[in-house]
């Protein structure tokens, strides 16, 4: 029973208890982020590329098919920061993820933010924007791309024709859908221009 207590009471290398890991800015941080470091650009061909690309992919990898088995009702998505030698994560609050993510990563920099969707519940509403696809080609609206937002603040829909996308989805899926729509034209294949003579 001793035993018990003390696992139930155990504390991190920080002195503080799973859950209680936000910093005063609001934002999650694991143990790594303390000796997280900008590391020195390279160049591919000419190209400057960070140093730390691959590592990050790596990192991303790790975590992200975890979060969404075992964390889907909170995970939203990530993002790679390169520039500051990290990954930024989104979720909704969860003390059980914020734990999670500090127990296994805490060789790494990892931060995590507060979403006000989890990745499931706009994947349904973009799942159901782009089964309407057909709709709206039908009523001539064109609607060239939907994807979901890492940060969990919604959807994103590209159109040609911006005003009236926003009107007419607003109608269709009301006011209060998290849907921003921006400014995109459709991707033009072709061959290549001939050259004169």
């Amino acid at each position: 029973m001793a035993a018990l207590t003390l696992a139930g009471c155990a504390r991190a290398a920080d002195g503080r208890t799973p859950g209680e890991h936000r910093d005063p800015d609001g934002i999650v941080r694991t143990a790594g982020c303390a000796t997280a470091t900008s590391p020195p650009a390279m160049s591919i061909d000419g190209t400057p590329q960070p140093a730390n690309q691959e590592e990050l992919v790596a990192l991303a990898g790790r975590l992200q098919p975890y979060a969404q088995a075992h964390f889907a009702s909170v995970y939203t998505g990530l993002e790679l920061h390169s520039e500051r030698d990290r990954i930024r994560v989104y979720r909704k609050a969860s003390t059980d993820f914020d734990a999670w993510v500090v127990r296994e990563f805490a060789a790494d920099c990892v931060e995590v933010v507060d979403a006000r969707y989890s990745g499931t519940e706009l994947k349904t509403l973009a799942d159901r924007v782009s089964a309407d696809l057909p709709y709206w080609q039908a009523k001539g609206l064109p609607i060239v791309s939907v994807g979901v937002k890492p940060d969990g603040s919604g959807i994103e829909v590209g159109t040609g024709d911006v005003e009236r996308t926003k009107r007419e989805l607003a109608q269709r899926y009301g006011t209060d859908a998290p849907i921003t729509v921006v400014h995109s034209e459709p991707a033009v294949f072709g061959t290549e221009p001939r050259q004169p003579g």
